[in-house]
């Protein structure tokens, strides 16, 4: 019963983080696919689109956001016989706040896209259309979005084609998607120190100049031009070239002498996707699968899994002397523990995605109630490893004994335990790999983190493979009773390290709390046989959960602390420019806490960046913090810890390696910064 009793902990801990403590941004926007029409015709163009709806006040940006924000990205998925052409963007509203200028749609906006259908389609044949959409919403603050759309559109003849319910709008958003001015109608321009100078096509000289709306690459401000004479416009040249060879400018709004507004295209766009590039997303998913395998790989080394690979280890070298059909049964068992929690995990998070939802790796341990339940379990651990009771998680005996479910239990709850533990690190590749899978689509989201247990057990996937090498391990013997009783002591500082963590977010109270019901259990394994002892300690901890749950935070604004400030966006925003070195963190990050202290706690490191006039920001994801969420997300990241620095020559950042050593940070800062 025991060994259910905490199988059930451990479910009951991984699902323990409330829907309330993330962000939605669906309480804000929406986005579907429509169709213009209610059906396709082989041979014919058609067109759907993709419709975003946003609440009065937030707003999305174009394919060039300005001096902030990200552009709209669509990737796209047809059956066959389908195929996307163009995707046409509207132009969009100037909205300028203090010196910042974007361009953004308001209320509601829809890109048209083109399609072209297959005359070897027919009738009675559905088309179908998935779009994976991606769009940055703002207002005060800025949430990302995301969503996966579809649509089918049946086949038919001319004659069944209607117009959709959609059909008004796109009439609308065409006569605001700009006319592309390219071939009869030539433009040209120059640049000079200062200025690029622009000759306008004769037919729009006599036109007024409304607003102009820059492409990327057109190497001019986001300012209004000015008139130096009738057709020919001068803008503010930018730290950017101008892309003279691709002929990129922008989107000229003007109105003609009869009062109608046009919208001109002045060469080619920069399009933020590819339609076409099938091969490459296909390369990249399988460089990130191989990504997260190696990332999975690594954690086995990281310390956060140590606790549960030295018991699982133990249980090993228990095999040493059986049927190597009973070493696979065990190894099996463990491996389809790690794979099945991975596997359950990625599920979890593509369904809080879908609600719209901002997760990441390590969410678990931004909730109280999770880390409650993970200290009793590894103390309750701790006591078996030093022989006050015992479970079958590492004891299960060798022979005809290991084919008990007991044993096999034991090896999967092993599995999942060290998928819970190994939420707190991030290995090298790994980070990556999880920022890949959480913005695709739920099957690729679970094949990476597939890829990832594989990489996680594949140690022990070997003697699955290969359960004769067990043979090569040490004999069993009386000198495990002592290794066990040295395995518990990394399991009880583990309790003592969430005790901390749990001080910082919930303080003393929750700690005591926790300390009374380790009491009480062990009081409980002393008087097993007392019926009244188990009721007591299940009322006790019962109790102590629903106190922590409900319990508010302890933690306050957080303050700046020696050399670091504490990174918000409002600080981030007021210094733009300067050179910043970005530290995203939480105390229940191990990794974290090794590159502190070995890495930015060096007297000579702290040295070099004060030589460098390199401000410190230190984010602290201990808890939830939407604020760190976004920034981790505007980098396709899921979870700490995660650096960035910033400078004059690179105002995007550049993001660093997950571990970090004194001489590679070292050798970055000096890379990264000038001698001031």
């Amino acid at each position: 019963m025991i060994r259910f009793s905490f199988l059930f902990l451990i479910l009951t801990a991984a699902l323990s983080v409330s829907a309330k403590d993330f962000s939605s941004w669906r309480k804000y926007t929406r986005a579907e696919l429509v169709s213009e029409t209610t059906s396709f015709v082989p041979g014919v163009l058609g067109a759907i689109g993709v419709k975003i709806h946003l609440e009065p006040k937030w707003h999305t940006y174009w394919l060039n956001p300005g001096d902030s924000g990200t552009p709209i990205h669509l990737s796209f998925k047809t059956s066959k016989g389908v195929e996307i052409r163009h995707v046409l963007f509207p132009a969009p509203i100037r909205e300028q706040t203090g010196p910042l200028i974007s361009f953004v749609y308001e209320n509601e906006v829809l890109l048209p896209i083109t399609v072209e259908i297959s005359r070897n389609l027919k009738p009675g044949d559905v088309a179908r259309i998935d779009v994976s959409a991606e769009w940055l919403i703002c207002v005060d603050i800025c949430i990302p979005a995301f969503d996966n759309l579809h649509i089918e559109v049946p086949i038919t003849d001319l004659k069944g084609v209607q117009n959709g319910a959609d059909f008004g709008l796109f009439q609308k958003m065409r006569r605001n998607v700009p006319r592309v001015n390219m071939g009869a109608r030539p433009f040209e321009f120059k640049a000079n120190d200062s200025q690029v100078i622009l000759n306008l096509p004769q037919d729009l000289v006599e036109n007024q100049l409304i607003d102009f709306f820059p492409f990327h690459g057109s190497g001019v401000t986001n300012g209004m031009p000015k008139f130096v004479r009738p057709g020919v416009l001068s803008f503010e040249k930018s730290n950017v070239a101008p892309d003279t060879k691709a002929m990129r400018i922008g989107v000229l709004m003007s109105k003609d002498p009869n009062g109608v507004v046009t919208y001109e295209q002045l060469g080619q766009p920069d399009w933020s996707f590819d339609l076409k590039d099938e091969g490459g997303a296909r390369s990249n998913t399988l460089w990130m699968l191989l990504s997260a395998f190696i990332g999975g790989l690594i954690l086995n080394l990281m310390p956060c899994v140590f606790p549960i690979l030295s018991m699982k280890l133990l249980s090993l070298l228990k095999l040493v002397e059986a049927h190597p059909k009973e070493v696979r049964m065990q190894n099996v068992a463990y491996v389809a523990g790690v794979l099945i929690s991975f596997v359950s995990v990625a599920l979890l998070l593509s369904l809080l995605r879908s609600a719209g939802h901002l997760v990441g790796w390590g969410f678990q341990l931004q909730s109280p109630v999770f880390i409650v339940l993970l200290s009793w379990l590894f103390f309750a651990l701790s006591l078996n490893l030093l022989g006050l009771y015992e479970i079958d998680l590492i004891d299960a005996g060798v022979g005809s004994h290991l084919t008990r479910v007991g044993g096999i239990w034991g090896s999967f709850f092993t599995g999942v335990l060290a998928v819970v533990v190994a939420s707190p690190c991030t290995a090298p590749f790994m980070g990556v790999a999880l920022g890949f899978g959480l913005a695709q689509p739920t099957a690729i989201l679970i094949a990476v983190f597939f890829a990832l247990g594989l990489g996680l057990s594949f140690p022990y996937l070997v003697f699955v493979l290969f359960p004769s090498w067990i043979r090569f391990l040490p004999r069993p013997g009386m000198w495990m009773k002592h290794v066990k009783q040295v395995v518990a002591v990394p399991l009880l500082l583990t309790t003592a390290w969430l005790l901390w963590i749990l001080m910082q977010v919930r303080g003393a109270t929750a700690v005591f709390v926790v300390v009374i019901g380790c009491l009480v259990f062990t009081l409980a394994v002393l008087f097993s046989s007392r019926k009244w002892m188990r009721f007591v300690t299940a009322i006790v901890l019962a109790a102590g959960l629903v106190f922590i749950y409900q319990s508010s935070s302890s933690s306050s604004e957080k303050v700046d602390e020696g050399p670091w400030q504490a990174y918000s966006e409002a600080r981030m925003a007021s210094l733009k420019g300067k050179n910043l070195f970005v530290n995203m963190t939480a105390d229940w990050c191990l990794t974290c806490k090794v590159n502190e202290r070995l890495v930015f706690d060096d007297p000579e490191v702290r040295a070099l960046l004060i030589k460098k006039n390199v401000i410190w920001l230190k984010g602290d994801w201990t808890e939830r913090n939407e604020e760190i969420t976004r920034f981790l997300n505007n980098f396709d990241r899921v979870g700490v810890p995660f650096y960035v620095l910033y400078s004059t020559k690179d105002p995007n950042g550049t993001p660093l390696p997950e571990v970090l050593t004194k001489a590679s940070f070292m050798d970055l800062i000096e890379k990264e910064f000038p001698v001031p």
